[in-house]
């Protein structure tokens, strides 16, 4: 019988605030594992199992007759495999579907209350190969994977064949440094805004989390065909700890990496082909956000809030710490504004939530985008609180061919510091720049003015009340009036 994990109830919510948001190769590869279609194989003479004693456990190799009596024990499974070809084994350790593996192991960290950690880790390995899906709820095709897959239990691996080439920067190029690949890839584009996804990721600190969930090896498709829109999400996550998303080629994605309230490390990963949202990390949390590509996508190629959905009642204050490090940012000219590097103060639906992002960006490349590098308010509503901390540290970072400008700050939402909008400015909030040479000040537009309580600090200077910007808005050409109409209103 085929396992579906359903919904807790944290994801049903989360799920509903969706709508809410606004080829080359390398020698280097992620990781040198082989093709797990021969890990599967090889699996059929032993098993690997966590050997529990209480709360703790020990990975050990057993033979098959030894495994009946381990289980019984209340060992269990730690290795799991999915593939397609015919000869597999038939046992408790192979699969034919991903999702039935993951049900398993879902199943029994559930029946051992292994609820927020896991006495060991559990890794599922797929095989080489595409695994075609859907997320139409009404399609019982038993052949098909259904997604999402909804990840509510710690410490479970998915593993695929694709080995990420990385150039000589270490940064993902695309191609596999072999011709093996795993490849998720709807029959359908994903449900639009409405929260189509591939993965999701959810944590009740009351119950279940999905924490150290760690994807990697995979090639993602959300089911749109290049020159169409868009479509779902990735992976989009709502409070877990430890997620990591390595190695993998994202394409054609609304929203691509969607984590918030989390922890995570994004790695190593290539993503095209994006909607809105490429890389968007929201506090409270702590991200590192290193060796990826991120080409031709969404509005921003990597965004940082501080909070989203949060009730000022409950948490009155959120921070987001992240490292940006060495990715490449490009051809993120969406109109009328976009930019490579997005960094703001007040999070999506949180206007009275105390907003603070401490952001290192250092050894990026950002090329032809609208703007390389935009600090600005993001989401200042009236009546409201107004107020949002920054505090950003750039170094060695390349920017260059910028539509607009290299760096634009602002103590409101972007298009109001630019003269397309009357959002309000904050109010007695802080940002601090330490910038390199790779940003001069003396180039950045910025706007500032008096008689708000705002200090702007560069380099330990206090920056004057004024405002410098020369924007164009028909300057950075090539987007439709669809998509400059979808812009504008985010």
């Amino acid at each position: 019988m085929r396992a579906r994990p359903q919904h807790p109830p944290r994801a049903l919510l989360a799920l509903g605030t969706v709508a809410l948001l606004a080829s080359c190769s390398g020698d280097t590869p992620t990781s040198t594992d082989a093709d797990p279609a021969s890990k599967a194989v090889a699996s059929a003479s032993g098993f690997s199992i966590c050997h529990r004693t209480g709360t703790t456990g020990t990975i050990i190799q057993v033979s098959a007759s030894e495994l009946v009596m381990h289980l019984k024990q209340g060992d269990y499974l730690t290795s799991l495999f999915v593939s397609r070809e015919p000869g597999q084994p038939s046992d408790e350790a192979h699969f034919r579907h991903i999702g039935d593996a993951y049900g398993a192991a879902r199943d029994g960290r559930l029946a051992r209350g292994e609820l927020q950690s896991g006495a060991c880790r559990i890794t599922i390995t797929a095989a080489t190969g595409v695994y075609r899906g859907t997320d139409d709820v009404a399609n019982t095709d038993k052949s098909l994977e259904h997604f999402p897959f909804v990840v509510d239990v710690p410490d479970v691996t998915l593993h695929g064949a694709l080995v990420m080439g990385l150039d000589a920067s270490g940064r993902a190029t695309g191609a596999g440094a072999t011709q093996a690949a795993t490849t998720l890839s709807p029959i359908a584009p994903l449900s639009d805004q409405g929260g189509g996804a591939l993965f999701f990721v959810v944590g009740d600190p009351a119950g279940s989390a999905g924490n150290g969930f760690t994807v990697e090896g995979f090639v993602l498709r959300s089911g749109s065909a290049p020159g169409t829109d868009a479509a779902g999400f990735g992976l989009l996550a709502f409070q877990v700890n430890n997620l990591m998303v390595q190695g993998n080629r994202l394409e054609g994605f609304f929203a691509t990496l969607d984590l918030r309230g989390s922890s995570g490390v994004l790695k190593a990963n290539h993503l095209s082909r994006g909607g809105q949202c490429d890389v968007c990390i929201a506090g409270p949390g702590t991200y590192r956000v290193a060796d990826n590509r991120i080409l031709a996508g969404g509005t921003h190629g990597i965004f940082a809030s501080p909070a989203i959905d949060s009730d000022p009642s409950i948490a009155p204050t959120s921070e987001i710490v992240a490292d940006i490090v060495n990715n490449e940012v490009r051809d993120h000219r969406q109109l009328p504004i976009s930019a490579g590097i997005r960094i703001g103060a007040v999070g999506l639906n949180a206007p009275d939530v105390h907003g603070t992002s401490r952001i290192t960006v250092r050894d990026n490349l950002l090329v032809n985008n609208s703007f390389g590098l935009m600090i600005d308010a993001l989401f200042p509503q009236p009546d409201t609180e107004l107020r949002g901390d920054v505090d950003v540290t750039t170094s060695g970072n390349v920017v260059r061919q910028s539509c607009q400008a290299d760096l634009l700050v602002a103590f409101t939402r972007h298009r109001t510091a630019l003269g397309s909008g009357d959002d309000p400015y904050l109010r007695n909030s802080t940002y601090q720049l330490t910038l390199g040479g790779d940003l001069p000040f003396s180039d950045a537009w910025f706007s500032n003015p008096g008689g708000l309580g705002n200090t702007l600090l560069v380099n330990g200077h206090a920056i004057g009340h004024i405002t410098r910007q020369f924007f164009d808005p028909d300057s950075c050409p090539g987007a439709t009036l669809a998509t400059a109409q979808a812009a504008e209103a985010r």
